[in-house]
């Protein structure tokens, strides 16, 4: 198991370059090219920047200025997410569509951190690839997974939808359909309705209670007083959290 998540880290570091790119363009939206760019000057670094950790240390031709600290923490959050997940779910076919969950949520953590948007163009494909993918899967695992999976992004969404409605400015529109993709997969790690509507609920007051000590902290350092902090990292944090460590949330309640 333990040479299967360093695998998976390993190819976290690998996919991280491609994942920089993504965040990159969508962060300054524009067109995508295989290279990363200078987080200074915003000029090309070539093929060579797409080398996992080696680009670490590379420097600007234009400005010399270093490659920032953006590309460093995808290539960083795609091991980490990547390793605990090939750890919770093992040689698995649940293991691929988390993959993918947890491709999308470094990017859009990443996003969200520096601009306080979750783009339409990554979430709404990824909810679209989600329902068909989980219905699949749970054909072939001949389960009720995906009535979970159904489960756990109505209630996600639902609540965090009333938030929304409740009060606008601290929860966007994009935290809601973030939800939504987030409750499909949460809910998709059990067989059992209650048990994926358990999952949820742990899952959106870890979101609440970290998104709410990360704000209190960052205006207490910053001295800012009620600065506007994105909900989407948190969400995401919890709901991989709650993702690898269900069998023992489940075990708890029997399951």
């Amino acid at each position: 198991m333990i040479l299967w998540a360093l695998g998976f880290s390993v190819l976290g570091l690998l996919l991280g370059p491609f994942l920089g790119i993504a965040t990159d363009r969508l962060i300054d939206r524009v067109a995508p090219q295989l290279e990363l760019r200078c987080s200074s000057c915003g000029h090309g670094l070539g093929i060579r920047s797409l080398i996992p950790v080696f680009h670490w240390r590379q420097k600007c031709a234009e400005c010399g200025s270093g490659l920032g600290a953006r590309y460093v923490s995808v290539d960083l959050l795609a091991v980490i997410v990547f390793g605990l997940l090939a750890v919770r779910f093992g040689v698995s076919f649940k293991l691929v569509p988390y993959l993918f969950l947890g491709a999308v949520l470094v990017v859009l953590t990443v996003v969200d951190s520096e601009t306080h948007l979750l783009p339409n163009i990554v979430v709404w494909p990824s909810i679209w690839v989600a329902i068909p993918t989980t219905l699949i899967l749970s054909q072939v695992l001949d389960d009720a997974r995906f009535a979970a999976a159904v489960m756990g992004g109505v209630v996600f969404g639902g609540f965090i939808g009333l938030s929304h409605i409740a009060y606008a400015r601290g929860m966007g529109r994009g935290d809601v359909k973030l939800a939504l993709l987030l409750g499909l997969f949460v809910g998709w790690v059990s067989i059992d309705l209650l048990d994926a509507v358990r999952l949820v609920l742990y899952a959106m007051i870890l979101a609440l209670l970290g998104g709410a000590l990360i704000g209190l902290a960052f205006n207490a350092v910053m001295k800012r007083g009620k600065a506007e902090i994105p909900f989407g990292p948190a969400l995401a944090a919890a709901s991989l959290t709650i993702i690898i460590t269900s069998q023992t949330i489940l075990s708890g309640f029997g399951g």
